[in-house]
């Protein structure tokens, strides 16, 4: 078998250089990083990371101990720990105890064995901190314990705040219940009995009698859950039930079922849960609140790794996240009361055949369904709607609604094409929080009156191939040529220097063909392109008095960065419209692309991608990017506007919004950005809200008595691309 000495050999250099070049800890020349590859290919050498382990006293591996896997609450927290990890050196080693004390001394006494690096884990045991402060505090193991404190034990700890939760569901949830069953795990754990303690708090609070004869402690799972449903609901009578999972709650779920109750009406359920792109009230109409497992689940792993960095010195913190108690959109109960009658007329829907607007069209159904009224939606291309729509103002009158970009709001307010809906907002039944803050004034709200709903929010990010910025080899390559890392570009010299390391006419060593790709086939695509650029360096398209000022320095310093990376794309990437560039970063032939949310979807999609899981996704250079996005609006002539608006409030609502996101298309709402198993299926959601307070408008289309400026903007770049 080769060994590290041979490589070291054949490739004339030391065994610590060797060493520099496998493991990534000091830059290697690009020459030297050529033999050491080769060496190892010759002799077939692979690490042996065990050996390594052993010499240095520790491992890699970092403990997960969980109670099961079944509850998806913890699969979600799994998947967020995995996820934190899979950026790191070190990698998970699960371990299922089904709280079981025992299994559980037996699993970490196996962990301990491996020398593991730090343990996560949700206890069975919290009268256990002696075994913990003798096996793991003294030897300066990391450990970070999640939902479950341990008593008497200084320790990292990640919760969620279940007095809170409890005390709101109680309030607010059920209210007007007055005989209510609780149940929950084991008594002893601390999650589980906080719970019990809010609901003994309530009661007392209240003036209620309190009967403990309600609450019950359980092993947690469905079948006991059920026994205990059924007691409750035939023997108490009771008129609702809190459980404290999923897990639980669908045991009681089925109790319910099976004795007939009609739930809400006969009994309002809820159980603490994680986040689903569903809805949060099940097919049998049980609540569920909204708790981030994912996210905490990730916290916890960074806490850990925090901690790994510096293991004697690091701090005790203590996360408490929060529920959030979701309800059926306002607007949802309202269509759902309406007599689903036929309408007189069919709802006319102008739009393009956006992700969203594909998405619409399949789900019409529910939306008519609920209201007895039809929808007919038309389509054309994206650079005909604007003129389909004015013409339309002007006296063709054929359609109700409009899709309409938000660089276009001020020239259809100036020519009288939108109606105001602010009196449908400012109705009680309309919730306006469930938008992204502030995005439904920055976009519909002119001169005091609002014209339109968010229907997609999809701004730019970098996309780049993770895989290869995270390669030794052309880690040290880069470091050789330019004299700093391979990391995702802070700004836009760093973006055409990777750009260039990765183009084959420019570095025949580069695994893909070019650095990225430029969407220039017509003017909404090459100035949202441009305009990042022109940003970050400090300049703007007008003057103070609408001139353009295109003849400043930050300007052409824009300019000349945008032709330097024209360099590294494709020759005919001035034809490429944005599902161009997006393909040719899915076969692979990218390495880093500028691209709206809304288009890449199919990154990840094995399928499809030839990079699906090989992709990271990053602010873009500078931070700034344009505030993607397009409106539903009431055309002002339109005869039905009560029915138009409630299809408005539909395409833009709560539950439907969970669905078109699924459906490849994109929201205006923050719950989506947050929800745990969508960010499972599309991980760049939460960095698109991050990404919000940094957007910027595009320029408003001008009105007929104003000059084009983005017209002498693109004829202006072409003009110099082709010099």
């Amino acid at each position: 078998m080769a060994t590290i000495k041979d490589v070291a050999k054949t490739a004339g250099v030391s065994i610590g250089t060797v060493s520099n070049y496998i493991n990534g800890t000091r830059p290697v020349k690009e020459d030297t990083a050529k033999r050491i590859q080769a060496a190892i290919e010759k002799h077939g050498f692979t690490p042996n990371s065990f050996a390594h382990n052993l010499k240095a006293n520790k491992n890699n591996e970092i403990g997960v101990v969980l109670p099961n896997t079944r509850d998806t609450y913890y699969s979600n927290v799994l998947s967020g720990i995995e996820k934190a990890l899979s950026a790191s050196n070190y990698y998970m080693n699960l371990a299922l105890t089904h709280d079981i004390p025992e299994t559980e001394t037996k699993v970490l006494d196996q962990l301990l064995q491996k020398r593991i690096s730090a343990l996560i884990i949700v206890s069975c045991q919290p009268d256990k901190a002696s075994y913990f402060k003798k096996h793991f505090m003294k030897k300066n193991v990391p450990v970070v314990f999640i939902d479950r404190k341990i008593k008497g034990l200084d320790s990292h700890y990640i919760g969620f705040d279940n007095e809170e939760t409890m005390a709101y569901i109680l309030q607010n949830v059920i209210k007007d219940r007055k005989k209510i069953g609780l149940v929950v795990g084991s008594e002893g754990l601390y999650s589980e009995d906080t719970c019990v303690q809010a609901y003994k708090e309530h009661h007392m609070e209240k003036g209620l009698m309190l009967d403990d004869h309600l609450i019950y402690r359980i092993t947690a799972s469905k079948e006991h859950a059920f026994r205990c449903g059924i007691t409750l609901l035939k023997d108490h009578h009771v008129d609702a039930i809190i459980s404290s999972s999923k897990l639980i709650g669908s045991g009681i779920e089925e109790a319910a079922r099976l004795m007939h109750l009609e739930v809400p009406k006969d009994l309002t359920l809820v159980s603490f849960g994680q986040e689903n792109w569903s809805s949060s009230i099940s097919s049998y109409g049980s609540i569920t609140t909204m708790r981030p497992a994912h996210l905490m689940g990730k916290k916890a792993a960074q806490l850990m790794l925090d901690n790994l960095k510096s293991p004697m010195l690091f701090e005790k913190q203590e996360i408490i996240l929060h529920d959030r108690i979701i309800h059926k959109d306002p607007m949802d109960y309202a269509l759902e009361q309406k007599p689903r009658q036929k309408s007189h007329r069919t709802l006319e829907v102008l739009m393009y055949p956006s992700p969203n607007t594909m998405a619409v069209d399949k789900m019409l159904f529910d939306f008519t369904n609920k209201t007895g009224i039809d929808v007919c939606i038309t389509t054309c291309d994206q650079q005909d709607l604007l003129d389909a729509i004015l013409r339309d103002a002007k006296g063709e009158k054929h359609y109700d609604i409009y899709l309409y970009d938000i660089p276009w709001l001020n020239l259809l307010h100036e020519e009288g094409a939108l109606a105001d809906i602010t009196d449908h907002l400012h109705a009680d039944r309309f919730d306006t929080s469930i938008y992204i803050e502030g995005l439904l004034d920055k976009i519909s709200l002119r001169d005091g009156k609002y014209y339109g709903l968010p229907f997609f929010y999809a701004p730019q990010l970098l996309l780049y191939r993770k895989d290869l910025f995270d390669d030794p080899q052309l880690q040290s390559q880069f470091q050789a040529t330019y004299q700093c890392e391979l990391r995702p570009p802070k700004n836009w010299l760093e973006f055409n220097a990777i750009c260039q390391f990765f183009t084959k006419a420019h570095n025949p060593s580069s695994p893909v063909h070019f650095g990225t790709a430029i969407a220039s086939a017509i003017t909404d695509t090459l100035i949202p392109e441009f305009l990042p650029r022109l940003w970050h360096y400090g300049g703007e398209i007008a003057d103070d008095q609408g001139q353009p000022c295109f003849d400043s320095p930050a300007f052409q310093k824009a300019v000349q960065s945008f032709i330097q990376t024209a360099q590294y794309a494709p020759k005919d990437t001035f034809s490429y419209t944005i599902e161009d560039t997006v393909n040719a970063f899915q076969r692979g032939e990218l390495a880093m692309l500028i691209s709206y949310s809304a288009y890449i979807t199919n990154i990840n999609n094995h399928h499809l991608s030839k990079v699906a899981g090989k992709v990271g996704y990053d602010f873009l250079p500078g931070k700034s990017s344009i505030l993607g996005g397009w409106e539903l609006g009431i055309a002002k002539h339109c005869s039905i506007p009560d029915q138009a608006f409630s299809f408005m409030a539909w395409a833009c609502g709560s539950e439907m919004s969970r669905y078109f996101t699924i459906l490849e298309g994109q929201s205006t709402l923050t719950e989506v950005y947050q929800n745990d198993e969508l960010i499972n299926l599309y991980p760049w959601l939460p960095l698109l809200l991050k990404t919000y307070p940094h957007c910027r408008e595009r320029i408003p289309k001008a009105s007929k008595k104003a000059p084009d400026m983005d017209q002498a903007l693109y004829d202006y770049i072409v003009d110099a691309l082709k010099d």
